[in-house]
């Protein structure tokens, strides 16, 4: 049973830092980032699951510097704080790499480690999406 509670916490605190981190988008941003950073939590998942999660971040890092990628970089410095966050599962492994961005310390892994990241990163994506769903209206929620 505590394996279970375990279990239980962490998906808790998981769900609860990217309910945090989609509050923040929605309260401190614009709408029209807002909008964007809903949109794109709900492509990363595809991304991740056809190009893997080093191709998708690369592209998601390469993206801030274009026209609105402001929604970009809030979701990087997401996953990457989420990664170092001491409520993370796998932030001891991932913070082995402290001198690195994200993308550089995702590559560096071996494979087995790299699905554990790659787990994570879509496990609180997912999470983050949900949030982002329920919590930002846009001009496509009113079409409904």
């Amino acid at each position: 049973m505590p394996e279970i509670e375990s279990i239980k916490a962490t998906v808790n605190k998981r769900a609860k830092y990217a309910y945090e981190c989609v509050k923040n988008v929605k309260e401190n941003e614009d709408k029209k980032v807002g909008s964007y950073y809903k949109s794109y939590s709900k492509r990363l998942m595809a991304l991740i699951k056809t190009n893997g999660l080093a191709m998708t971040l690369a592209f998601v890092k390469s993206s801030k510097n274009k026209s609105n990628g402001e929604a970009y970089d809030l979701l990087y410095r997401d996953i990457d704080n989420w990664l170092k966050s001491p409520n993370c599962p796998v932030s001891a492994l991932y913070n082995k790499y402290q001198e690195k961005d994200m993308v550089e310390r995702v590559v560096s892994f071996e494979s087995y480690y790299y699905r554990i990241i790659t787990k994570e990163v879509m496990e609180f994506i997912n999470w983050v999406r949900r949030f982002a769903e329920g919590m930002i209206i846009d001009d496509s929620d009113s079409k409904d």
